[in-house]
């Protein structure tokens, strides 16, 4: 029986929308250090980026224009309904580069109670991200 997981897709991974896909890709892979997953993007018959797969170590998004799905970007929502939390290998310098590259912070780096060091930033679009390593429970 053929497993009925695709190869090398987790088996949870969320869907954001976005104005523009095509750009979010350029702003994700700038500002976030996501890569885009090769032979992922799909375009509709004029060209326009339709969705694509963005990548973070063994992490899996989806981004796709918004509309498909009843999906809407922050920006016409005039709100948030949810947050993607993505562990990274060394936050303080993924803090900086987000940083550097435009995204808008809405929580400075620090560290917390339950072993976190984390910051939120939103995307150009909206969507607030949680970036965090984790250090284990503090002590104390």
């Amino acid at each position: 029986m053929p497993n009925p997981i695709p190869k090398n897709t987790p088996q949870l991974y969320p869907r954001l929308a976005y104005r523009d896909v095509a750009k979010a890709t350029e702003w994700l892979i700038a500002a976030f250090g996501l890569s885009e997953r090769s032979g992922a993007r799909t375009a509709d018959e004029n060209g326009n980026t339709l969705f694509t797969e963005m990548e973070l170590g063994d992490g899996l998004i989806m981004i796709s224009r918004e509309g498909s799905h009843d999906l809407q970007s922050p920006q016409t929502l005039g709100g948030r309904s949810q947050m993607v939390i993505a562990y990274v290998y060394d936050v303080d310098a993924h803090f900086a580069s987000a940083k550097a590259a435009g995204a808008k912070i809405a929580m400075e780096l620090a560290d917390q109670p339950w072993g976190d060091r984390r910051y939120e930033a939103f995307d150009h679009e909206g969507h607030r991200w949680y970036f965090a390593s984790h250090f284990g429970k503090a002590t104390g």
